[in-house]
């Protein structure tokens, strides 16, 4: 890997990890045991785009950071688990390629594991009947989560460059052919 592309890696990381905390900060819908907010849209989107480790870190640090800056310090912990656990699944099944199927199976996965996580949270803090009444708010999330982050997954897929930039910044280097060497014979 190049110098160039760890920059990129680091760069793009960075612009996750802030627009997931904006997202999660500011575009926010109260509920009774906290928020819905949009931030899972571009943990979905940090997924498809980052390597797994970089995803991991952007979701885990953008989430973690809205908490705080919202007074759920208590979640901290729980959002660091969960959102990391989000992103990692998601990314396992969905950025090196992702079809349709990888997607849908990837992001209710991911979405599942999340609101598994905060459940026992809340249930373990607040109650088990706080927690089971708050169950159905939490699964609204993940749900605006795996329609929109779909809709911009599948979108950017079309976008060359923005396939060139992924490309720039995977892990995994694609084989490619030199350009002098056309038929494949030395």
């Amino acid at each position: 890997m190049t110098r160039k592309s760890t920059i990129k890696q680091l760069t793009i990381t960075a612009l996750f990890t802030a627009v997931i905390f904006v997202a999660t900060s500011f575009i926010k819908f109260p509920i009774a045991l906290g928020y819905i907010h949009l931030g899972d849209v571009f943990i979905m989107l940090a997924s498809f785009m980052l390597p797994p480790f970089f995803a991991v870190i952007s979701a885990v640090v953008g989430s973690v950071l809205a908490d705080l800056l919202a007074g759920f310090a208590i979640y901290m912990p729980i959002t660091f688990l969960a959102k990391g656990l989000m992103a990692l699944i998601a990314s396992l099944f969905f950025y090196k390629k992702t079809t349709l199927l990888k997607y849908i199976l990837g992001s209710v996965l991911s979405s599942i594991a999340m609101v598994i996580c905060y459940f026992i949270f809340e249930g373990f803090v607040y109650g088990w009947a706080p927690a089971v009444a708050n169950l159905p708010m939490q699964f609204v999330q993940p749900a605006v989560a795996i329609l929109v982050g779909g809709a911009m997954i599948f979108s950017f897929k079309k976008v060359p460059f923005i396939m060139r930039l992924k490309d720039d910044i995977s892990l995994i280097r694609p084989k490619r052919v030199p350009k002098d060497d056309k038929t494949g014979d030395k």
